[in-house]
């Protein structure tokens, strides 16, 4: 399968003589008797039967999509940008400390590789109640400095009972520098010993799920660095070793919309084990711009009847 990635941010459209886009605006040509036109507002299928993607940016020449028939088009479809959600974890105090011992808690990390393992120790102090023996177990928490890249290095102090813990997303920031490159970690929290007397501990995990979000910044400039060689020519070895910049922004949101079409009209995936697919995803910046608001509405008018409208800005 062929995969192209074409990236808008939100830049509003503008051409100038020679058809050049602005860097990060998205556009939709046609195929027209007089070379490539762009598409007119409503066109359809039936109006312009070939169509491609175009990108303003690199080298200050335009990024193109190959060209393909709006009929032979088999999905298009698409999602709304949603954020990474953290997996968190709870801890519990109940009743004030008779004797002063130690809580160690023990996190598990159960989406790598192979689990992963971290405790750390709290001392509590006789007569503690409730709401200070579990600010001592954040503060305890807090003060490390040896905290995994894992686990976000700030965890959440109710103020009554309960402390809370979460695992990393994609682009949080981790104690030892930088950020967290991996997707939303999942973890279990364990009450590994408790000595304090009287007072209780308890570990709730899953308190909230992992889920990776679409369209996160991090995400796309992942994809748009594993498809580079086909978007930039990054296999043009007269320009190597210069590595091309990216369009992606890591801080950015995306609407993501899909479009396969088969490269000779058949309704199949594959012609005996032959790769028969043209995709092309585009990424266009969330948040209700022009630039992403024309490309949706030209999109839909040029599948109406075909296929569902999308409505994602």
């Amino acid at each position: 399968m062929a995969r192209h990635l074409i990236v808008g941010n939100g830049i509003a459209y503008s051409a100038d003589a020679a058809g050049r886009l602005a860097d990060g605006s998205i556009a939709i040509q046609k195929r027209s008797e007089t070379g490539p036109t762009f598409l007119a507002p409503g066109d359809s299928i039936i109006d312009a039967p070939e169509i491609r993607i175009v990108q303003g940016g690199y080298h200050g020449e335009n990024i193109f999509t190959p060209w393909f028939y709006g009929k032979d088009v088999i999905d298009y479809s698409g999602y709304d940008y949603a954020a990474a959600t953290a997996h968190t974890c709870t801890v519990q105090t109940a009743s004030t400390s008779t004797a002063a011992g130690e809580i160690v808690l023990k996190f598990v990390r159960k989406d790598g590789v192979k689990p992963e393992f971290f405790s750390f120790t709290t001392e509590i102090a006789n007569n503690e109640n409730v709401g200070t023996s579990s600010t001592s177990i954040h503060d305890a928490f807090e003060a490390l400095d040896n905290i995994p890249d894992w686990l976000n290095p700030l965890a959440a102090d109710d103020g009554v009972d309960t402390i809370t813990f979460s695992g990393n997303v994609k682009g949080g920031a981790v104690q030892s520098g930088g950020t967290w490159e991996e997707g939303s970690v999942v973890f279990d929290l364990i009450v590994e010993s408790n000595t304090v007397g009287t007072t209780t501990a308890t570990a709730v995990s899953g308190v909230a799920d992992a889920a990776p979000g679409r369209g996160v910044g991090y995400d796309v400039v992942d994809f748009e660095e594993s498809v580079r060689g086909n978007t930039y020519g990054y296999y043009n070895r007269l320009e190597l070793p210069n590595t091309p910049a990216l369009s992606a922004v890591n801080t950015n949101s995306y609407n993501m919309y899909n479009i396969v079409a088969t490269k000779d009209g058949s309704s199949h995936s594959q012609i005996h084990g032959v790769d028969n697919l043209i995709e092309i995803t585009i990424a266009l910046l969330d948040g209700g711009n022009a630039n992403s608001a024309i490309v949706q509405a030209d999109l839909n008018a040029y599948f109406a009847g075909v296929f569902a409208p999308l409505a994602l800005v």
